[in-house]
């Protein structure tokens, strides 16, 4: 009884608002907690969604080939079998200011939610068919004691909490303490994330069919330092969720 009433005057007080219009949303869906309704309806029907589970060669795999530039090549030289984001990523847009939220803001539970949003629509094109572990981009430590939470994780729980499929988050690491891939242009990217990444223990890891988790996919140059790193899982094989693509 003390939890719903400090839920109740912590809701009086400190009303909860939906990351993308700001309206407050209100409590009709009692069978639901009401802060587990991250969005607003109208919100979540809008959300620009990219469709791209369903999409051979789509954007987010044609970025993540970089020099590969097809999907044979892709296999052969990144191991990489599928990938697409769930939303696309403009600046100015209404989910520019719910992605800083969720980064910088301390509302990682957008992350939580979105990616269990992602999941329901995903699963039914089979996207998460033979994945074995999900595994989201690491923060370096001091990265992660500054921001007290990585956002990538919190969006692998949420695709983890519906589809069953494990995490894990010990195998992969980042040893660099790099600057904000935002702040670096063109080939400054790819120099920024060479080399931030390591693995522990890879054999524990061979011959899996590993998802790669990330928050926001722009040139690539991340997802493709990890899958580099990456290639000491011998025999394994990668696929990579964003939950957003750059346009």
């Amino acid at each position: 009884m003390a939890s719903v009433l400090t839920e109740a005057f912590l809701d009086l007080f400190y009303p909860h608002t939906c990351p993308m219009c700001g309206q407050y949303i209100e409590d009709n869906a009692p069978a639901v907690p009401q802060r587990e309704r991250i969005l607003c309806g109208d919100c979540l029907h809008a959300l620009p969604r990219t469709e791209q589970a369903l999409i051979q060669d789509n954007d987010t795999e044609m970025t993540l080939w970089g020099s590969a530039r097809s999907r044979a090549a892709a296999k052969k030289v990144l191991h990489l079998d599928h990938a697409a984001a769930f939303l696309f990523f403009e600046k100015e847009h209404p989910v520019q200011d719910m992605i800083h939220a969720m980064k910088y803001a301390e509302r990682p539970e957008i992350g939580f939610y979105l990616g269990k949003q992602a999941a329901i629509e995903f699963q039914y094109t089979g996207f998460f068919d033979g994945i074995d572990v999900i595994m989201p981009v690491p923060l370096h430590p001091k990265r992660l004691r500054e921001r007290g939470y990585n956002q990538s994780e919190y969006i692998a729980a949420g695709l983890s909490r519906i589809t069953g499929i494990p995490i894990d988050t010990t195998h992969l690491t980042r040893i660099k303490n790099t600057p904000k891939q935002a702040l670096q242009r063109g080939e400054q990217r790819k120099q920024n994330v060479s080399g931030a990444f390591a693995v522990n223990h890879p054999e524990q890891m061979y011959h899996k069919h590993i998802l790669l988790v990330d928050d926001l996919l722009t040139t690539g140059e991340t997802v493709r330092s990890c899958l580099s790193a990456m290639r000491l899982f011998r025999g394994a094989v990668f696929s990579v969720f964003a939950l957003c693509k750059a346009r």
